[in-house]
């Protein structure tokens, strides 16, 4: 080995040390949970995380525009991909035989489920939104506007139909 390769070898090895892995496995992190939050339809995990119910531990369920209900978990997510249920009945039973629940608690469960609301797709980007979300107010105090999930996507589509009306 000559002494270039070995100096090329010694700066690769300081170049390693140097890297700040916590920031860097914070990133990574950060970018599974915004592919998760993708993956189900919105724009960003925050807004996930606040249209979900906590059920048990670290597993949520979402309940979608398009009537589907989906159990995830952040913790799991890099190996275990959301599940899907076709409506309320399908995802009570799931619950119900993973937990082992008893009558009562299966009651309070369909009870939960029932007060869960359901996600609105925006006409403009297309993402998942709560149309309940008390921060839509801001914008929408009348809570007129169910078919965008932002003021700025209100705002385009308006933008986008005076366009219209002007070329014709």
């Amino acid at each position: 080995m000559n002494f270039k390769e070995l100096d090329q070898m010694v700066g690769w090895e300081q170049e390693v040390d140097n890297i700040d892995w916590k920031s860097m496995l914070e990133d990574i992190d950060r970018a599974l949970m915004d592919n998760l939050a993708a993956e189900l339809g919105f724009r960003t995990y925050e807004q996930l995380e606040h249209a979900s119910e906590r059920i048990v531990q670290d597993y949520y369920i979402v309940y979608l525009s398009d009537g589907r209900y989906a159990w995830w978990n952040p913790l799991k997510y890099a190996t275990e991909d959301p599940l899907y249920f076709a409506d309320k009945e399908e995802i009570e039973q799931y619950i119900t035989g993973l937990l082992r629940l008893d009558n009562e608690q299966r009651a309070q469960l369909r009870s939960g489920l029932a007060r869960i609301p359901q996600m609105h797709r925006c006409i403009v980007c297309e993402y998942e939104f709560n149309p309940k979300d008390p921060e839509r107010r801001k914008w929408d105090s009348s809570e007129e506007r169910h078919e965008f999930c932002s003021a700025e996507c209100a705002m385009e589509h308006v933008m986008t139909e005076m366009k219209e009306d002007f070329t014709g």
